[in-house]
């Protein structure tokens, strides 16, 4: 066990290896770990039952010794099933499926959603009246509904190969028509993702694949020229982590032509002339409504819209989408888009008089902010969290109120690396069922939605990724 001082929260230190010799089923031991919800975090491992003793040794003998609890945990094998009787020569029945609307699992979902509320409401009664029966029914009624909660996710998370595999055509279809040889390569099919989310996310796709195709990858002239192999390639790829999927569209063709695409912003008035912005920003161009920079007008491009919807469509969906690109070498479109769009487990803390809520997955700990050193360089806060500076944001002085000096810093997970969230105080885990913004209120940046609370009050989700940008921005402009 390292220092206090030294401890990673993130990494896991002590473990204990315990053997059991009992009567009881193996039911029983798995009742008592009821309550671990992390995979992997208990590994139950049924041992050989020890050969029975002769008649003459004494009992004592027949109990098999218990080895000392090795240094570090081996991975423990799974447990055999019990034979059958041979006699026994029933197959295993075969599982079964049912096909159910996509409007019934809304319906099921959106009154969970209310069950969570109303067991939220009842967990807040239970706590002021601090009654020890009414407690342990509210205990039990919270595992139930978080138990229902998951069941009722999961029967809405599909494989996104749904969705992949209608891709092939589309490249075939599209090659065909440009005179290009094109190899489509599939990763990540099996990752799921929300019905919703998926649905919607058809056409987004598709605008990408034919801009990779058409403005990115060359002719095969071109691309002998170059020294590329004569047939390109574009890989579509998705994986999960925490809760987003993150999709990947790449391409091996020419790269942003920046030159052209700052040109064309130039002439639309877009851009003022003689300005020439950070590469990303030109990059960033190519969402911008009615901007193209084909030479031509034809049933592909030219048009002046797909990617602007593209960036649309995928804001909707409370993702975000970024550009990597290197000329000559291709480009990559990169999508992060939320698991689901119904309910997340998010951490309550408190702004000033306002309550908010965290995604809890990308939440990695929280210190508190008196017993950390906090430095400033190039009008950006940073805090020394075991021997790492990480970049901070006070949630008070987004919010438009003054700026404190205590508090606690929540360290999550954001796309340019861990980020500091200073706020007022922690209040705990909440299940937070997500409610959408007004209209007035649905672009505010860093806001992913609101939720309703057990008192009866709203509390906002934070979106860290849109919060860390408006912060850059700001700190610029001080800079500045």
């Amino acid at each position: 066990m390292p220092d206090l001082a030294l401890l990673v929260a993130t990494e896991l230190k002590l473990g204990w290896q315990i053997t059991v010799e009992t009567g009881a089923g193996r039911g029983a031991i798995d009742d008592v770990f009821i309550f671990v919800d992390e995979p992997g975090a208990v590994l139950i491992e049924e041992e050989e039952a020890p050969a029975a003793p002769a008649p003459e040794a004494p009992a004592a003998q027949a109990v098999a010794s218990v080895p000392p609890p090795a240094p570090t945990a081996a991975p423990a094998k799974p447990a055999k099933p019990a034979e059958a009787p041979r006699g026994d020569t029933k197959a295993p029945a075969a599982e079964s499926n049912v096909r159910v609307s996509a409007a019934r699992l809304d319906t099921l979902l959106d009154q969970v959603g209310e069950l969570v509320i109303a067991q939220a409401r009842l967990s807040a009664l239970a706590h002021s009246r601090r009654d020890p029966a009414l407690t342990a029914v509210v205990e039990e009624i919270e595992r139930l509904s978080s138990d229902l909660r998951d069941s009722a996710m999961d029967m809405r998370m599909l494989p996104i190969d749904s969705l992949f595999s209608r891709y092939r055509r589309v490249v075939r279809d599209l090659s065909a028509d440009l005179g290009k040889e094109i190899d489509l390569i599939l990763s990540g099919e099996d990752t799921e993702l929300d019905k919703t989310v998926l649905d919607r996310l058809g056409d987004p796709l598709v605008h990408i694949i034919r801009n990779s195709i058409d403005h990115g990858i060359e002719s095969q002239e071109k691309r002998l020229a170059a020294g590329k192999p004569k047939r390109g390639a574009l890989r579509l790829s998705a994986r999960q982590a925490g809760t987003e999927v993150i999709i990947a569209i790449e391409d091996d063709g020419a790269g942003l032509n920046r030159a052209r695409i700052l040109e064309k912003a130039i002439a639309a008035g877009v851009v003022p002339e003689g300005t020439v912005p950070p590469d990303r920003e030109i990059d960033e161009l190519i969402f911008h409504p009615g901007l193209s920079t084909a030479a031509s007008v034809s049933n592909l491009s030219g048009r002046g819209v797909g990617m602007d919807v593209v960036k649309r469509t995928i804001g909707e969906l409370h993702g975000s989408i970024e550009i990597e690109t290197e000329p000559g070498r291709g480009t990559r479109f990169v999508l992060r888009l939320p698991l689901t769009l119904a309910i997340i487990d998010g951490l309550l803390v408190r702004v000033g008089e306002t309550k908010c809520i965290l995604p809890l997955a990308s939440v990695e700990e929280c210190v508190e902010f008196a017993s950390i050193e906090c430095r400033t360089s190039s009008g950006r806060n940073f805090v020394d969290i075991r021997n790492t500076m990480v970049p901070i944001i006070w949630m008070d002085r987004i919010f438009g109120g003054a700026t404190g000096e205590s508090g606690i810093v929540v360290v999550a997970s954001a796309d340019t690396g861990r980020i500091g969230v200073v706020v007022d105080q922690v209040i705990g885990q909440h299940q937070t069922v997500i409610k959408p913004l007004s209209p007035l209120h649905r672009q505010t940046p860093g806001l992913a939605g609101a939720t309703i609370l057990g008192d009866g009050s709203v509390a906002l989700i934070l979106d860290v990724n849109p919060l860390v940008r408006h912060a850059g921005a700001s700190a610029d402009r001080l800079a500045a």
